[in-house]
């Protein structure tokens, strides 16, 4: 009986160790799937806040233009008031300070555009928005023309 004891103790004692190894190893790879799909979670989040921005964005240079459209031709009453106009335009900017823009300003420029032959005035209007603000920054230009006769 003395001897089966001690056979005991020499195979438990070689068994001992090698939970110890698969409990580090285990907890390695658990630890490194989590830091993976923490990774890919705040990438997603970030390319979510950079599709907002750049649709904000959008729709901050449309609503720019038809501001600028609506200095150029509301008041006009000929051809030379609107060229007037769009002079005036040209250079101003617009911050927004409503809800869904109030992180975006717009920039725009007016020129006239002459055809030979041409009697009407063509005016044609770009607007140059920005949204967001350090590292997440989305800029949209929109071009648009009217034909003022």
């Amino acid at each position: 009986m003395c001897r089966k004891s001690i056979e005991q103790k020499k195979t438990s004692g070689k068994q001992a160790g090698f939970l110890m190894p698969m409990a580090l190893f285990i907890l390695v790879g658990l630890g490194a799937l989590a830091l993976t799909i923490s990774r890919l979670s705040s990438g997603q989040f970030s390319s979510a806040v950079q599709e907002t921005l750049s649709v904000q964005a959008f729709y901050a240079a449309e609503s720019a233009s038809q501001l600028a459209m609506n200095r150029i031709l509301f008041t006009a009453t000929s051809k030379a008031d609107a060229g007037l106009n769009c002079a005036s335009v040209n250079g101003s900017s617009v911050n927004y300070s409503a809800a869904g823009l109030n992180d975006c300003s717009a920039q725009l420029a007016c020129t006239v555009v002459t055809n030979t032959g041409e009697s009407a005035g063509i005016y044609q209007v770009e607007s140059v928005a920005t949204c967001g603000g350090g590292n997440l920054v989305a800029e949209r230009r929109l071009i648009t023309a009217v034909r003022y006769e």
